[in-house]
């Protein structure tokens, strides 16, 4: 595989106030991320809510800019590319199918509208597009002159995917895209991404907060905590054996149905560090159980253990394999 799109030291900061006399202090959402993102795979990013998956995904669509870093897709910087053409390549699903889509448009004049602005046909050759995508993604054609409100949850992100879609984009960022829908709808949505990712030969950048639904459907997944990636592995290596310990307690935080096992402790508390204070050193030590001085230090930096990275001092060769 070849890198599709390369990440190098994004970063992405936000002026914040606390008040009306408060000064104002610095948000770093995105602290330094660094990926590749290969054709044709399907890269999960996930964490607890607030570490930045989002900001991720709206500066690798280009909606918002990086404060620093550079972004390339196919050795392009993003900076040096007409928003137009980023759009035909690049293309989001976004996770309220409610608010993504306007309520006073009629379904085949929504998925046509890439078209529209890109001029590409006329107006009888984009409603045609249109609602070609729309059964493929499993809409029949009587609904094209429906409105958003006349469908359900479900039909109406199969338009928004069908949107995605129409310009036949080779990446396609899904933020939450089914953490809005029923639990009954969900893998109807989630089948229907893999088929569409084996038709049209597909990359994904799926955000997800729920590792269920990231384990049926990555390739390989990225785990951010405070605006960083602490550990990136191939998903079946991710779910069979986490490194990192925030990783370790993701994965503990997953209910199980066994019967009298009740709610899992991950002992990591309930509160999410304030990001515009973060801990020294390792972002993860006040809640790490395996926390040493050198975390309150130093930031650490990734170390392979075979096909996965982790950014634990544990991994560091100078401190040895494992804690003890």
């Amino acid at each position: 595989m070849s890198a599709l799109m390369q990440v190098e030291g994004v970063h992405r900061a936000f002026s914040v106030s606390r008040g009306l006399f408060a000064r104002k202090r610095t948000l770093h959402a995105v602290n330094g991320i660094d990926l590749e993102i290969e054709k044709g795979e399907v890269l999960g990013i996930v964490g607890e809510s607030g570490c930045g998956k989002s900001t991720l995904a709206r500066i690798l669509l280009g909606l918002i800019p990086a404060s620093a870093g550079r972004i390339a897709l196919s050795g392009t910087d993003l900076r040096g590319l007409d928003r137009r053409v980023l759009a035909a390549r690049v293309q989001p699903v976004f996770q309220d199918p409610y608010g993504s889509l306007n309520p006073r448009k009629r379904i085949a004049s929504i998925v046509a509208l890439p078209l529209a602005v890109h001029g590409m046909g006329d107006r009888t050759e984009q409603r045609r597009r249109a609602i070609e995508m729309l059964e493929r993604v499993g809409l029949p054609a009587r609904l094209a002159d429906n409105y958003p409100g006349q469908l359900s949850g479900g039909q109406r992100q199969r338009v928004a995917i069908a949107r995605a879609l129409v310009m036949r984009p080779e990446i396609v960022i899904c933020d939450e895209p089914t953490s809005a829908l029923d639990v009954s709808v969900q893998s109807q949505i989630l089948n229907l991404l893999m088929d569409l990712r084996q038709e049209f030969g597909l990359t994904y950048v799926f955000i997800s907060h729920n590792l269920a639904v990231v384990e049926h459907i990555a390739t390989r997944v990225a785990v951010m905590y405070l605006g960083r990636v602490v550990e990136l592995a191939p998903a079946a290596e991710i779910f069979a054996r986490p490194r990192h310990p925030y990783t370790q307690a993701l994965l503990a935080s997953v209910l199980t149905p066994e019967p009298g096992k009740g709610l899992p402790d991950t002992h990591l508390g309930l509160a999410f560090p304030d990001p515009l204070d973060p801990p020294p050193g390792c972002g993860f030590n006040p809640r790490c159980a395996y926390a040493r001085a050198v975390c309150r230090e130093r930031v650490p930096a990734f170390s392979e253990d075979g096909p996965a990275k982790a950014a634990c001092h544990a991994y560091d060769p100078t401190f040895g394999k494992e804690f003890a």
